[in-house]
């Protein structure tokens, strides 16, 4: 059975191997080194979509590879969002209670309250009108997002949010012109549990450190000689029922032709600011392990990735990987843990009500 890396050895392995990510991993590294526009379009089409009871046909698109999209009216003038354009710059603004929004024209990379990252998609003006990718989106603005087959109807719930705020804090160096360290990390403000707010921020503040440290003791070994970047970022992936789940996006480049993507997550109680356990969040089920095990077995048969296994699937580990979306907990596994690095890393969602049902 595989065992877990901490985060400071996976970041000492990440600058000693050159690994290939999937085709989405390897992509969102690309954006990093390379320009961030990019020439994307979309096949206009109207969109069904039901918001509780209401089913509406608005404005909408599909990208070649089938992503959604929607027209910025319809955020405004059917969900209630604040949504602003910029024609000097060509910047969509979207905004709603405790978050801010932005992003360009043809452009992947965007902001949300002060904090840059990079994603897949691109807003897209077509005829004078700006479509914006659909989920990616409103899963950032505090919506849940569904879509029944059948009919063809894509499903708008909105979150119940925990009443905070997540500020961006950021730390850049640059060493040479080759070699920098960023790191972006989320702080809560405003949270009524002070106390608890507090410890999950000095909590995340020491993995910070962490990172830092294990990127100079690799810059020492290197000197100013070999290319070296230290890029880290997160996702925040639930904030719901005074729990908050998030991930640590950790890529790393040593020179070649691209770097290397981990992911490091924690949940956390907010009543309290202890991280919780996997065994915590799947409702203190002593079985949990079976039902993930099961579960995971299960999907890898039905996404065809049985024959791809690196060695056979057994259990998950003690300390695995997980983060908490929507209704379902996330069980992950790093690059070469399973499989081969072009199938990147792995995630199963398993839906939370599977434990309470099992107990």
């Amino acid at each position: 059975m595989k065992k877990n890396m901490p985060a400071l050895l996976k970041i000492t392995l990440a600058t000693a191997l050159l690994v290939a990510a999937s085709p989405a991993l390897l992509q969102q590294a690309s954006v990093y080194a390379q320009a961030e526009s990019t020439d994307f379009e979309i096949k206009l089409a109207p969109l069904n979509i039901q918001i509780e009871d209401q089913l509406l046909e608005v404005p909408g698109g599909k990208s070649v590879d089938g992503d959604t999209y929607v027209g910025l009216s319809f955020l405004s003038q059917k969900l209630g969002l604040t949504t602003a354009w910029d024609e000097a710059t060509q910047t969509v603004t979207v905004s709603a209670p405790n978050k801010k929004m932005s992003m360009m024209n043809q452009s992947t990379k965007y902001a949300m309250n002060g904090r840059e990252f990079y994603k897949p998609l691109p807003p897209v003006i077509v005829n004078g009108t700006t479509y914006l990718p659909l989920r990616l989106l409103l899963e950032q603005m505090g919506y849940q997002i569904g879509y029944k087959d059948q009919n063809h109807v894509v499903s708008i719930t909105k979150i119940q949010e925990n009443e905070l705020t997540l500020t961006n804090k950021s730390d850049s160096k640059k060493i040479t012109d080759n070699q920098n360290i960023t790191i972006d990390y989320p702080q809560i403000e405003g949270w009524a549990n002070s106390a608890a707010s507090a410890k999950i921020n000095a909590f995340i503040q020491s993995e910070i450190e962490k990172y830092k440290d294990a990127a100079n003791k690799e810059l020492s070994k290197s000197g100013n000689v070999y290319p070296y970047s230290l890029d880290v970022n997160y996702q925040i992936t639930y904030n719901q029922k005074h729990k908050l789940s998030l991930y640590f996006e950790v890529y790393t480049f040593t020179g070649g032709a691209h770097g290397s993507t981990s992911h490091d997550a924690h949940t956390f109680d907010l009543d309290t600011g202890n991280e919780l356990s996997l065994q915590q969040v799947t409702s203190n089920n002593t079985n949990y392990k079976t039902i993930i095990n099961q579960e995971i077995t299960k999907q890898l048969k039905e996404r065809q990735l049985e024959s791809d296994l690196l060695e056979p699937f057994e259990s998950i580990r003690d300390d695995q990987g997980f983060y908490l979306k929507d209704d379902m907990v996330v069980v992950y596994f790093g690059l070469y843990e399973y499989v081969p690095y072009v199938l990147g890393i792995l995630e199963f969602p398993i839906p939370l009500s599977a434990f309470a049902a099992a107990k």
